[in-house]
């Protein structure tokens, strides 16, 4: 609502933080219904409040897929790829069978709606590299985030549904 800091007024900067924190809050309440993947702020303790950290959810993600120690990820959902897996997802209904683990196969595709930044693409490269070498990752997005259009995405009137152009 400021063409220029000439313009800004209290009460529009206000208006401005007021609409920012909505947005995250918006976007935080899009995950309250995932068991894992519920937050990327971990507090820290009480005793040690300086421990307090940020945990993007795409790298919390990931590290899920690259973990062979969960064998049955809780947000994380498996598609069928051939007859076998078919039956293993299919009978895992009715009895207790392990569905097929999303890091099991040679090839993880991930899709990101709303954009992925480059040191996100990379933070992605690394952490396979690292935990499940020989696993090939094709990370796909709706959009190429740059820090510019990032801001814009959070500033915009309607975020849920932005230019495409961006």
């Amino acid at each position: 609502g400021c063409g220029s800091s000439l313009n800004l007024t209290s009460q529009k900067a206000t208006d401005a933080l007021d609409g920012i924190f909505r947005s995250l809050r918006d976007i935080a309440r899009a995950r309250m219904h995932m068991k894992q993947f519920h937050s990327i702020h971990n507090p820290g303790s009480n005793t040690h409040q300086a421990s307090a950290s940020y945990k993007p959810l795409l790298k919390q993600v990931v590290e899920e897929i690259c973990n062979p120690d969960r064998p049955d990820p809780v947000d994380i959902e498996h598609i069928s790829s051939g007859l076998t897996d078919l039956l293993k997802t299919g009978f895992s209904m009715f009895m207790k069978v392990n569905r097929p683990h999303p890091g099991d196969h040679p090839l993880v595709i991930i899709f990101m709606v709303g954009g992925v930044s480059v040191s996100e693409v990379k933070m992605v490269k690394d952490l396979v590299a690292a935990r499940k070498p020989g696993t090939q990752v094709i990370v796909l997005s709706s959009v190429l985030l740059t820090p510019h259009s990032a801001v814009e995405l959070l500033f915009a009137p309607d975020r849920l549904q932005p230019d495409a152009h961006i």
